[in-house]
C-alpha cells in the first residue's frame, strides 16, 4: 500500500453520528474545558469566549452536514492546524525560560483552543467526537497545572459529568442508538467515583520539583524609597503599615501582627478570609519577621533607639541569592515554596527558614541580618514569588547532645548571645518558676520540651480576653494571672522563661500551613492561621522552633489522607443532636411508607414481574403499558427462533420445540384469568408454574446470544442462490413467527389453559 493511500484510508470520514445527544455533551465538555483555562488565566477573556462560541457553531455546522461533508474543508483545516504549530514553535522558542514551566502553559493552552475550535467545525462521525472528548481532557489538564483554588473542582465536576454521560451516550449509539437510563448513568457515575477514589487513595504526596522555576508575578507597582521600607496598608497593599493600637483598627496592612513592632497587648480579628495560597515541598512555618528585644509589652527587631534593622539591598536577580545569616550553618535540605498572594498584603516575602534564592519579580529585594526579608515593592493580590530554603532539620538526638561549640564559626557571639537573652527588667517569679519545671530536664532541648508540656497542661488558649492595662507586663499577667491567653502570650511567655535560665530565645512571626488541598495540592492559608511562635538556639544547628500551640507536620500528607482530614473535619461541624434528630425522623417515616405500600404480591403479579424480568434480560425491552400476555407472545417467540438453532443440531421435532416455547404465553393467560377473579390453580400447581417462569427468566440471556446466532444462519441462507430464488419470508424470522404463528398458539395456549 502506498504512503498517500495510507494516508487516504487515515483520513477517510467513518460513518455519520447521528446521536445528538453524544455531540451536545462532547460540545460542552469542550466549552467547560475552555472555560477552565479562560479562568485560570491561560487565555484572554475574548479569545476565551470567542472560542465557545465557535466550538458550539462548528459543531452545529458538522451535525448538518454529517451525510455530506465539503470535500476541501479537511484540507483548509489541516492548513490551519499546521500554521498554529508553526505559531506555538516560534512563541515558544522566543519567550521560553529554560525549566520556566509558565512561560509554556499559557501558548500551549491557546494551541489546544486553537486546535479544538479547528476540529469543531468537522467532526461528522463518531470517531471525530471521541477526539474532541478525548482533546478536552488534555486542554482541563493544562489549565489544571495552573489552578490555585479549590474553585476549579467545579469546573473539574462538570466536565466530569458531561464527559461521563457522552461516554454512556457513545456506548449507546454503538450498539444501535438505545436510550441512555438512569439507573445506568447512576451505577456508571458510581464506578467512576470509586475507582477515582481509589487512585487517589494510591497517590503519594506531593512533592514539587527543584529544577523547574516556579511562576513569578507583581500585582502591586509602588517601589519602596529606602531600605527595608514595610508597605502594606490599603486595598493594594501600596500604604505605609502601621502598628495597631488597643484604642483604634487592629487589622494591620491586611495582614494581622505584620507592622515591625509586636504588640502583644492588642488583638486583631481572626477569620476566614484566605491571604494565600502555598506549594511547597513539605509543610513548615512561613516566616514574616524574626524579633529579639522584648520591652515588657511588645516584640522589637533591633534594642532602642533603633526602629529598624538594617537591611541589606539585593539588587542581582532573579533569581536573589539570600546571604546567610550571621552564624547560621550552610547545610540543609532544599525546600521549594510558591506563594500565591490572594489579598494585597505586606511586602514581606514569606518563607521558610533558611531562605536561600528567591524568584521575585523585581529589581531588588532586601535582607535583614536576622533573615527577614523584604521585597522593593509592595504586593497586591495575584502577586506570585517563590524561594528556596535550606531547611535544617536535626535529629531528637542531635538537638539533645548539642555541645556548646560543636562546629566552630557556628554559634553567638558575646553580644549576641546578649541579645537574645536580654529582658527588661528581672523577673524573679518567672525564673523560680522556670527552674521549677526544668529541674529533672538536663540539657536545653529537654528543658525546652518540659516547658512546651508544662504550657499544655497549665494554660488555656483564647483570644477572649482584656486588653492590657497601663504598665502591665504581658509575661507575669499570663503566668500569674488567669493563665488565658492567645499565641502572642502563650510563645512570648515560653521565649521569657527560656531566657530567664540563659537559654538564647526570639520570637517568630509569620503563618502555620493551613489546610491542604488534595485536587490543587495546594495550601490554603487563611488568616486565622496567622501565628506567633518561639525560635530557641542550638549551636551547630541554629534557630529551631517550637510552638506549645500549634503543631505542624513533618511531610505533606497523601491526597488520601488529606480528604479523610477534610471529612472527618467536616463531620466534625456537624451539629450532633439535630442530626440525630432529623435522621430518626427520615427514618421514621421511610418506615411508615413501606409499612402503608407494602402489600404481598398476589400470585399474579409475581408471574408478570418475572415474565417482564425475562423479557429485558431476552433483549426485547417491553414497552410501557403493553400487556402481560403479549410480553409472553414475544418472549414465546423469541425462545422459538433461539431453540431453532438447537434442535439444527440436537435433531428435536418442532412439536418438542413448540411444546417449550409456548408455555411462558399459557402461564401468562392463567395469571390474566386469576388477576380478574375468574379462577387460578392451587398452591401446589401456582409453585409449579413460577418455578418454570424462573427458570426462563435465569436462562433468558442465553436467548439474546442464540437469537444472534440464527439470524447470523438466516443471512447466510438468504445469501445463498438456492435459498434466494425462493423468495417469502424466513421462517425463522421472529417477526414472521410472531406474525404467522401468535393466533395459533393464543388459541391452543387457551385451550391448554382451559381457557
Amino acid at each position: 500500500m502506498s504512503l498517500v493511500s495510507m494516508v487516504k484510508d487515515a483520513n477517510r470520514p467513518g460513518p455519520p453520528e447521528d446521536s445528538v445527544t453524544f455531540r451536545v455533551t462532547c460540545t460542552a465538555a469542550v466549552s467547560i474545558a475552555i472555560a477552565a483555562a479562560w479562568a485560570e488565566g491561560e487565555l484572554p477573556a475574548w479569545i476565551g469566549a470567542a472560542s465557545i462560541v465557535a466550538v458550539v457553531v462548528g459543531n452545529v455546522i458538522s451535525h448538518r452536514r454529517r451525510n455530506r461533508p465539503v470535500p476541501w474543508l479537511k484540507l483548509a483545516l489541516a492548513v490551519v492546524v499546521v500554521i498554529a504549530f508553526t505559531w506555538f514553535i516560534s512563541d515558544v522558542t522566543s519567550k521560553a525560560k529554560a525549566g520556566n514551566i509558565s512561560s509554556v502553559e499559557a501558548p500551549l493552552a491557546l494551541l489546544f483552543v486553537w486546535i479544538q475550535v479547528t476540529h469543531a467545525f468537522d467532526v461528522p462521525s463518531r470517531r471525530d467526537l471521541a477526539f474532541s472528548l478525548a482533546g478536552s481532557a488534555t486542554l482541563m489538564a493544562v489549565a489544571a497545572a495552573q489552578a490555585v483554588s479549590s474553585t476549579f473542582s467545579v469546573f473539574v465536576v462538570a466536565w466530569a459529568a458531561v464527559a461521563l454521560v457522552a461516554l454512556m451516550s457513545m456506548w449507546a449509539s454503538m450498539v444501535g442508538g438505545s436510550r441512555v437510563k438512569v439507573r445506568t448513568a447512576v451505577v456508571s457515575a458510581s464506578l467512576v467515583l470509586v475507582v477515582g477514589l481509589g487512585i487517589v487513595a494510591l497517590l503519594p504526596a506531593p512533592h514539587p520539583s527543584s529544577t523547574i522555576i516556579f511562576p513569578s508575578a507583581l500585582a502591586g507597582n509602588a517601589q519602596t524609597n529606602s531600605n527595608g521600607t514595610l508597605l502594606g496598608g490599603g486595598a493594594a497593599g501600596a500604604e505605609p503599615a502601621k502598628p495597631g493600637s488597643p484604642s483604634g483598627a487592629t487589622r494591620v496592612g491586611g495582614y494581622l501582627g505584620f507592622a515591625g513592632p509586636l504588640d502583644t497587648g492588642i488583638r486583631g480579628p481572626l477569620g476566614n478570609q484566605v491571604v494565600m495560597h502555598v506549594r511547597a515541598d513539605r509543610p513548615s512555618y512561613w516566616i514574616a519577621e524574626t524579633f529579639n528585644y522584648w520591652n515588657g509589652e511588645s516584640w522589637i527587631s533591633t534594642p532602642p533607639p533603633h526602629n529598624q534593622a538594617s537591611y541589606q539591598a539585593i539588587d542581582v536577580g532573579p533569581p536573589f541569592a539570600v546571604p546567610l545569616p550571621a552564624n547560621e550553618t550552610s547545610t540543609g535540605t532544599p525546600d521549594i515554596q510558591t506563594f500565591y498572594m490572594a489579598v494585597a498584603g505586606p511586602n514581606l516575602i514569606f518563607h521558610a527558614a533558611n531562605a536561600a534564592e528567591v524568584w521575585f519579580p523585581s529589581s531588588k529585594i532586601f535582607v535583614a541580618p536576622n533573615g527577614t526579608i523584604k521585597a522593593g515593592a509592595s504586593m497586591g493580590s495575584g502577586s506570585i514569588y517563590t524561594v528556596e530554603s535550606l531547611v535544617n532539620q536535626p535529629s531528637v538526638t542531635q538537638l539533645e547532645t548539642a555541645g556548646p561549640n560543636p562546629f566552630p564559626g557556628h554559634s553567638l557571639t558575646r553580644s549576641d548571645q546578649a541579645r537574645y537573652t536580654q529582658l527588661p527588667h528581672p523577673y524573679p517569679r518567672v525564673k523560680a518558676l522556670t527552674e521549677k519545671i526544668t529541674a529533672n530536664a538536663p540539657t536545653v532541648y529537654q528543658k525546652v520540651l518540659a516547658l512546651e508540656a508544662w504550657m499544655g497542661a497549665n494554660t488555656r488558649y483564647t483570644t477572649n480576653i482584656p486588653a492590657l492595662g497601663p504598665g502591665q507586663d504581658t509575661v507575669t499577667q499570663f503566668l500569674f494571672g488567669s493563665r488565658r491567653g492567645y499565641c502572642e502570650q502563650i510563645s512570648t511567655s515560653l521565649a521569657v522563661m527560656l531566657r530567664s535560665i540563659g537559654i538564647p530565645a526570639r520570637e517568630a512571626t509569620g503563618y502555620v500551613p493551613g489546610s491542604f488541598n488534595p485536587i490543587t495540592d495546594l495550601y490554603k492559608v487563611e488568616a486565622k492561621d496567622a501565628h506567633a511562635w518561639v525560635q530557641v538556639w542550638f549551636p551547630g544547628y541554629g534557630w529551631q522552633s517550637f510552638d506549645p500551640t500549634a503543631d505542624v507536620p513533618l511531610a505533606n500528607p497523601t491526597p488520601a489522607g488529606a480528604l479523610v482530614h477534610s471529612l472527618v473535619g467536616g463531620l466534625r461541624h456537624i451539629p450532633l443532636l439535630p442530626t440525630i434528630v432529623v435522621l430518626a425522623l427520615a427514618a421514621l417515616l421511610w418506615a411508615l411508607r413501606r409499612w402503608r405500600t407494602h402489600t404481598p404480591l398476589t400470585w399474579a403479579e409475581k408471574v408478570s414481574r418475572e415474565v417482564l424480568r425475562a423479557a429485558e434480560r431476552a433483549g426485547l425491552e417491553p414497552r410501557k403499558h403493553e400487556a402481560t400476555v403479549v410480553v409472553a407472545a414475544r418472549l414465546d417467540a423469541a425462545r422459538v427462533d433461539a431453540t431453532r438453532v438447537d434442535a439444527t443440531s440436537s435433531g428435536r421435532s418442532d412439536a418438542t420445540r413448540w411444546e417449550e416455547a409456548r408455555s411462558v404465553l399459557a402461564i401468562a393467560l392463567l395469571a390474566e384469568r386469576a388477576a380478574y377473579g375468574r379462577d387460578e390453580p392451587d398452591p401446589r400447581q401456582q409453585k409449579e408454574l413460577l418455578a418454570a417462569i424462573r427458570r426462563v427468566r435465569r436462562t433468558a440471556r442465553r436467548l439474546r446470544r442464540r437469537s444472534r446466532a440464527g439470524n447470523r444462519e438466516d443471512r447466510r441462507t438468504a445469501a445463498s442462490p438456492r435459498d434466494s430464488s425462493r423468495g417469502g419470508s424466513n421462517p425463522g424470522d421472529l417477526g414472521s413467527i410472531s406474525s404467522r404463528g401468535a393466533s395459533r398458539r393464543e388459541t391452543t395456549s387457551r385451550q391448554r389453559a382451559g381457557v
